[in-house]
């Protein structure tokens, strides 16, 4: 099994659509389910931004085996939307992969990022696998 990407995102609609973009051309999208909450705008100067990318989901996102996407009712903020989906990763998967909604991938990013947490994942000393660039 894949390990989902959870995004999280509020209003950068532009940037939201190079990430899906960068990873549906990724030869293992077809095999990934992709978790994205959209946080509800704090300010009224988001929620141009916050209905592009409802728009654009709503329309529907393909290429992957899964896209799930949560509406927040209410303002949580970066960290407790980052929060509320990797409970909801947990609940069907024992690890993800997280990304803002800004990173743009490879075409090798799935494939590199889950052969790494299949190869480490029963090592104790590594927490987690990073890509810096």
């Amino acid at each position: 099994m894949r390990a989902p990407v959870i995004i999280p995102t509020l209003n950068r609609y532009e940037h939201l659509k190079e990430c899906l973009k960068s990873l549906q051309l990724n030869s293992q999208a077809k095999d990934t389910e992709v978790y994205i909450s959209v946080d509800y705008p704090c300010h009224e100067k988001y929620v141009e931004g916050y209905n592009k990318i409802k728009r654009y989901l709503d329309a529907g996102v393909n290429g992957f085996k899964k896209v799930r996407v949560f509406y927040q009712e209410k303002n949580l903020g970066a960290f407790a939307n980052s929060a509320f989906l990797k409970k909801e990763a947990y609940k069907d998967h024992e690890a993800f992969i997280y990304t803002e909604d800004d990173n743009v991938f490879s075409k090798d990013f799935l494939e590199y990022i889950n052969e790494c947490l299949e190869r480490y994942k029963d090592d104790e000393s590594v927490f987690s696998i990073n890509l810096i660039s």
